[in-house]
């Protein structure tokens, strides 16, 4: 007798997660990419990006960059909006070169005082998106619902920038709280949402007596051909993430979630790496991995892999195109750490993708550029 309803989706994540489990020792054994290291030193920013805070939260909040989208705009400058994982504000960065000359118009995001934890920024040429975590609190598993909403708003293609109304507010404006109710009911990410779901295998610092339970963590966020791609740095099982992607328009209409036709799949980046940020290229999604949220992960190091962005049955193996050589990096004395967390593409030629990885810790996201074999 054929099974339905919760049973058929049961079974779908129990064969998916064998699937995996039976992947890893393949994973394990790949050859390893090449080590590439950055084309210089890390880019200047000036006086860099200005917040109306109090000076040690200032600091902190220019240490959180978490997300880059870029375009054109018609004079040919490549400018970019820049997420933040504090706050819910973002800000506008033009490239030139080895540098960014930064913008001081804020973009407000939310208006609210309380976090967003955005941790993904994306473009299609019509409009920015900017994506919260949907996670649990590092610290403590403390819910998070300010950080379930995805944004988008309509690009000026004049300009670069968000196009404003002459009030200043930003047309096209739309906030979608679909995605968490959306994975809530897929088999493959549904034991991961919840409230209080703490990140990782491991307890929390400030609350030991939880258990890890790899809750959802969306880091990574891409679009390409109507969809929007959501790329999880948690869960992580077995050196297999999780990519969902859904139709754009649908998570920002009136009708229900399921019109977003969502689709999961797993890809195999390697032991202890999560999904840190996505960006497409004319052939599809570039990824950049790193640790995933248990602590024991953090020596994963950081890598860049190919995917065709097609939803597939079972575990993906993308391929991998470098690993990011990072050791030479020398912080300056506004810096705190080196953790990669968002990446665009500054050229792509028939042999490599030249690309700027931003960091979080590091002032105005530390940019480094790198020319990534393809």
């Amino acid at each position: 007798m054929p099974l339905t309803g919760s049973k058929a989706r049961w079974l779908e994540l129990l064969l998916t997660t064998c699937l995996s489990l039976g992947l890893s020792a393949s994973v394990a054994a790949q050859p390893a990419p090449p080590s590439v290291q950055p084309d210089s030193g890390l880019w200047d920013s000036g006086d860099g990006f200005q917040f109306d805070l109090k000076k040690k939260k200032r600091k902190k909040t220019r240490q959180s960059v978490s997300g880059i989208a870029c375009n054109l705009n018609a004079a040919q400058q490549r400018v970019c909006l820049l997420a933040f994982d504090e706050g819910a504000e973002a800000r506008y960065a033009t490239l030139d070169r080895q540098a960014l000359r930064i913008d001081a118009e804020p973009v407000v995001l939310r208006d609210t005082t309380d976090e967003l934890d955005a941790e993904s920024a994306a473009t299609d040429g019509h409009y920015f998106y900017v994506a919260g975590s949907h996670s649990a609190k590092r610290g403590d598993c403390a819910s998070n619902p300010d950080s379930r909403h995805v944004i988008r708003f309509r690009l000026d293609p004049a300009t670069g920038r968000a196009l404003r109304t002459p009030t200043g507010a930003l047309v096209g404006y739309a906030d979608s709280g679909k995605l968490w109710p959306l994975m809530q009911a897929l088999p493959e990410l549904a034991p991961y949402v919840g409230e209080r779901k703490c990140l990782g295998d491991a307890p929390p610092e400030k609350a030991p007596e939880l258990a890890g339970q790899q809750g959802v963590n969306i880091e990574g966020m891409a679009v390409q051909g109507g969809q929007l791609y959501f790329g999880f740095r948690g869960p992580v099982r077995d050196g297999v993430a999780r990519v969902l992607a859904v139709n754009t328009e649908a998570l920002f209409s009136p009708q229900p979630a399921s019109d977003a036709k969502p689709t999961v799949t797993s890809l195999a980046l390697g032991p202890h790496r999560g999904i840190r940020d996505m960006v497409a290229v004319k052939t599809g999604l570039l990824l950049l991995a790193g640790p995933d949220d248990s602590r024991t992960s953090q020596d994963a190091g950081w890598t860049v892999a190919w995917w065709d962005g097609k939803a597939a049955a079972g575990v993906v193996q993308p391929r991998l195109l470098a690993a990011l050589d990072l050791s030479g990096v020398k912080l300056r004395h506004c810096d705190k750490e080196l953790k990669p967390e968002a990446i665009t593409v500054l050229e792509e030629t028939a042999t490599a993708y030249k690309l700027l990885v931003l960091s979080d810790g590091l002032c105005d996201g530390g940019p480094l550029a790198f020319t990534v074999p393809r």
